[in-house]
């Protein structure tokens, strides 16, 4: 199996509220994100200042909470915190942030079809790709996470990606969903409009 961790520890200041809590029709950004791993191994969300308010408003009664002590630090202290949790028996582990909310279940499940196909012996980690450039989520191969928590909390996933470039997979996308992020308000309208231009073309 693959455990999902869902990445929502961040102290979003510059859009001003939770991130994860940000709606995308009838779902928060964090529910979207645990419909987008649905059928998965037990997602682990990893949650920071805002832990309190989230779990108001969201039931995670099914998933495993993970928090990061140090939200300041960055995105690599989420990760660590994260796969501290992660099941020793696990085949991998998929990273989603939550604030990529155009990911959805089809983009999952291609990403997972292509780190299946590799096999134990294949390449270790796959990698969504749009115009050359990398997204999200990333999908692992369980012997990686020693490498993410060897990291300083000043480092980024990237220097493990960077590592060795042919150990990863690209998962081509034609649609720029897997780049879309969110940090500011203007963003998050950027990412409404996408989402329902995303919406209307799969109706």
């Amino acid at each position: 199996m693959i455990t999902p961790i869902l990445l929502a520890a961040g102290a979003s200041r510059r859009m001003g509220r939770p991130k994860a809590l940000l709606e995308f029709g009838e779902k928060t950004c964090l529910e979207g994100g645990l419909l987008a791993v649905g059928g998965l191994g037990t997602p682990i969300v990893v949650l920071g200042p805002d832990r309190a308010e989230i779990e108001a408003r969201i039931p995670l009664g099914g998933v495993r909470v993970a928090v990061n002590p140090v939200p300041e630090s960055g995105q690599t202290a989420s990760l660590k915190a994260g796969l501290a949790l992660l099941p020793p028996e696990e085949e991998g582990f998929l990273v989603l942030p939550v604030d990529f909310p155009l990911v959805f279940r089809s983009d999952v499940e291609r990403l997972v079809a292509a780190f299946e196909r590799e096999g134990p012996s294949g390449r270790p980690m796959v990698v969504p790709s749009h115009r050359m450039k990398r997204g999200h989520p990333l999908v692992c191969r369980q012997a990686l996470a020693a490498e993410f928590l060897a990291l300083p909390e000043t480092a980024t996933a990237r220097e493990v990606l960077g590592a060795d470039p042919r150990r990863i997979v690209y998962v081509l996308f034609d649609e720029e969903y897997v780049l879309l992020d969110m940090d500011t308000p203007e963003d998050y309208r950027r990412c409404l409009r996408a989402f329902r231009r995303r919406l209307g073309s799969a109706g």
